[in-house]
């Protein structure tokens, strides 16, 4: 399969996924024929934009990059995955912050980002555990596979610097909707 039919196939799925999960969606560039429209459109979540990549061999940093770049304002999400993996979402960690303690004001999240790590925000709440990634080479997905089994009954977060130094966290799709919807593990 070509990687353009493959990359439609990853924009669909995402799609569905949005769709499963109560949040009505379509693909972009179907409906407006223009290369510049967002890869999913989700009516549901209008504040947000998805970058849809569903490769073999992904770039978090030129993938986020990208997102960012095409954002227009909006909170930059890539949902990625590869063939036989589950889909993982990628954000800047200043949106995980306010995703993980369902920051509306911004106020704990910019504390956050201000100086933190993930680590830092993750050690407020005992019910995730996050890993810190050094290294240029990543394969997140097997990453995210031995965060989820240290994890045990906690949230898997994987946390990483893109090469612009900026911090970028992983979680799974599960975990995405979750958050969206509030449903977060009981603190211990």
């Amino acid at each position: 399969m070509n990687s353009r039919e493959k990359g439609k196939r990853g924009e669909r799925q995402w799609r569905d996924e949005l769709r499963e999960n109560g949040y009505p969606a379509r693909r972009g560039q179907q409906f407006s024929g223009s290369p510049d429209s967002p890869d999913v459109i989700c009516d549901g979540l209008p504040w947000a934009h998805f970058e849809v990549k569903h490769v073999e061999h992904l770039n978090l940093t030129e993938a986020m990059a990208q997102a960012r770049r095409d954002a227009a304002g909006k909170a930059a999400f890539l949902a990625h995955r590869k063939n036989y993996w589950p889909w993982l979402v990628t954000m800047d960690a200043e949106r995980f912050y306010r995703l993980l303690r369902r920051d509306l004001t911004g106020e704990w999240a910019n504390r956050m980002a201000a100086g933190s790590t993930p680590a830092t925000a993750c050690a407020e709440v005992d019910w995730v555990h996050c890993q810190i990634i050094t290294g240029r080479r990543l394969n997140i997905h097997e990453l995210m596979r031995v965060t989820r089994r240290a994890a045990d009954k906690r949230v898997p977060v994987v946390a990483h610097r893109d090469r612009d130094g900026r911090w970028l966290v992983t979680i799974t799709a599960e975990s995405f909707f979750n958050f969206l919807r509030g449903v977060l593990p009981p603190a211990k």
